[in-house]
């Protein structure tokens, strides 16, 4: 009797225990969301972007499920483009109601990576703030390869995005440390920083 007692608390307790309730909050082309409700199986989360093309700035922030590895804090620097994107994650109902502030982008850290302009790679872009890594990628999106080289934080070379391909995108990136260590393509597998150039529609990863 005690068994079956037990058996019935675990079968009603333990689906609650998986599901946790979260908002949600993807904004669209406007940059604008409204709140709802999803429910998710590991954690809930929001983040904001911060992201400079060509000296416009832009600022995205959203809510959605999410998991250990996709709450990072970090910076991406690609010359022409570069953005930081601060994460906040917890697992309790609706513990996602505010959204983190940007991260601000960092002063010159003396390290410096090669960059790409056109597909031409042979530039040098000059790393910000916590960017201790030297970033290559290749991205394919909407049937367009791109290539891209930069610097990075560490935290965003080692996270796993492996959801973006959900998005269409597909491609290799490669982290190293040291100065202008990025002269050739990378291979390790890994889809983080294929965030950028869906930024302005996708920031969740």
């Amino acid at each position: 009797m005690k068994l079956q007692v037990t058996l019935a608390l675990i079968s009603v307790l333990l689906p609650k225990a998986l599901t946790l309730e979260c908002y949600r909050c993807i904004p669209d082309v406007s940059g604008t969301c409204t709140d709802t409700q999803t429910v998710c199986a590991d954690r809930c989360g929001s983040a904001t972007a911060l992201v400079n093309t060509a000296g416009i700035e832009q600022k995205v922030s959203a809510k959605d499920c999410a998991v250990a590895a996709e709450c990072v804090n970090g910076s991406l620097n690609l010359g022409l483009m570069k953005m930081t994107i601060n994460t906040q994650c917890c697992t309790t109902d609706r513990c996602n109601t505010q959204v983190p502030a940007a991260l601000p982008f960092g002063s010159p850290n003396g390290k410096k990576c090669y960059t790409c302009v056109n597909n031409d790679c042979t530039g040098t872009v000059s790393c910000l703030g916590g960017e201790d890594q030297c970033v290559s990628a290749t991205a394919t999106a909407s049937g367009v390869q791109v290539t891209m080289k930069g610097c990075a934080s560490r935290s965003l070379c080692t996270a796993d995005a492996s959801s973006m391909q959900a998005a269409g995108i597909t491609g290799s990136v490669s982290c190293c440390e040291g100065n202008l260590c990025n002269s050739a393509e990378g291979v390790k597998l890994s889809l983080l920083i294929m965030l950028v150039p869906l930024i302005s529609s996708v920031l969740f990863i």
